[in-house]
Parts: C-alpha cells; structure tokens; sequence
C-alpha cells in the first residue's frame, strides 16, 4: 500500500510489479510527483539568475577597464574628476552585484 490515493474513488493505491494501481477502481495509475519539478525549475531559475549576474559581472568588470584606460588618457583634472566618479559608482554596482 502506498501514500498515495486514487483520484477517482480515493481508495489507497498499491503497487505491484512497477505498476502503481487502485484495487477499489481495477485501474492503473500514475503518480506524477509535482514538488520534483517545482525543485527542478527553481534550481533552472536560479542558474538563469546566475547566468544573468555573471554577465552583468562582465559587462561592469569590462565598462570598469575602459573607464580607467580613459582616466589615463584624459588632457584635464576635470574630467579625470569625472571619470573617477563614475569609476566609483561602477564599483559600487559591481560589489552590490557580487554580494547578490
């Protein structure tokens, strides 16, 4: 005797040979667990959301380099003022980001 009960007639269901069935109903059942695939998409949605912080990771690692390469190129105190101000708040983001 298993857990589990027939949809039809909500007798117990057994299981014999492999086969799940309802000795009330004379039929053959189908136990199909639902909280295995709720774990099975959760864990598909967080290794989306993985895949998603890892390029944004890039994506502000690679803005994060070009905005140091322009801090050495730049021709006034200003912009390197500027520049550094973005730097910091792209910083900022990424730590927020890899923190998550």
């Amino acid at each position: 005797m298993l857990s589990y009960y027939c949809p039809e007639c909500k007798f117990p269901l057994f299981e014999a040979e492999n086969k799940v069935f309802c000795p009330n109903c004379e039929r053959e059942v189908k136990i199909e667990k639902k909280e295995e695939k709720i774990v099975e998409k959760e864990v598909k949605e967080e290794l989306k959301i993985s895949e998603k912080v890892s390029s944004l990771d890039n994506k502000l690692e690679s803005a994060i380099s070009k905005v140091c390469d322009l801090i050495l190129s730049a021709k006034s105190a200003e912009e390197v003022k500027a520049l550094s101000e973005s730097l910091d708040r792209l910083v900022g983001i990424l730590e927020k980001v890899k923190k998550h």
